[in-house]
């Protein structure tokens, strides 16, 4: 059986959400790790649509991994994405976009933010 990440990222720092889906896909980070995401700008139908998309994602995710950029604290639906994951439970891993030093989002500061690298991830998963 696979097991699902959600990845919340910024959508400026995309081409690291796409190294972390190759080493899923590549077996990098672990025997059937699959990654998601949103899916497309829901942005035109309301912030309602965007909650009711994202939740469901995030339940069926075993952990979510947040890539922290130079921005990402400022962005509203990595921070809601981050709360809904509390909320459910879920475990985040926070994992630093290199050569960047932004902050966490607010009330996810808490956590440790690691190195972006496959053998990281792997073993935080």
């Amino acid at each position: 059986m696979s097991q699902s990440i959600f990845l919340s990222y910024v959508y400026e720092d995309r081409k690291h959400r796409d190294n972390i889906r190759r080493w899923a896909k590549d077996g990098l980070l672990g025997a059937n790790v699959v990654t998601t995401t949103e899916a497309g700008d829901l942005r035109p139908q309301g912030q309602a649509a965007i909650r009711d998309h994202l939740r469901p994602l995030i339940r069926g995710a075993a952990a979510v991994v947040c890539l922290v950029g130079q921005d990402t604290h400022n962005h509203q639906w990595v921070k809601y994405e981050l709360d809904a994951a509390t909320s459910l439970n879920k475990p985040i891993i926070l994992a630093r976009i290199p050569n960047t030093s932004g902050p966490a989002p607010e009330g996810h500061r808490h956590h440790t933010i690691h190195s972006l690298d496959p053998s990281t991830i792997r073993n935080l998963l």
